[in-house]
């Protein structure tokens, strides 16, 4: 099995051939080198490069806010899901 790191800017894992380690703000992250090319492209390249990034992280997104509180925490407020107010 090839073993995989995870990107930080595109948000999946790829083989450690494909990746570079950068450090930016004193921090060091693993990122691929498709993600690097195609930042260093134009203007309209990078723009292309992170709309697709954007659409391919979206579903993640929406999965994640669309979960329920757990229960113990309805409890601590004092909510159960049946009653939760809307904020106005």
């Amino acid at each position: 099995m090839t073993e995989k790191i995870f990107c930080y800017h595109c948000r999946s894992s790829h083989p450690i051939a494909e990746m570079t380690l950068l450090e930016a703000k004193g921090i060091k992250r693993w990122r691929c080198r498709k993600s690097i090319s195609l930042s260093q492209g134009s203007t309209a390249q990078r723009d292309a490069f992170g709309k697709a990034v954007s659409e391919l992280n979206e579903p993640k997104c929406c999965r994640r806010t669309g979960r329920p509180l757990p229960h113990p925490v309805l409890e601590l407020f004092g909510r159960a899901p049946g009653n939760i107010e809307s904020p106005e």
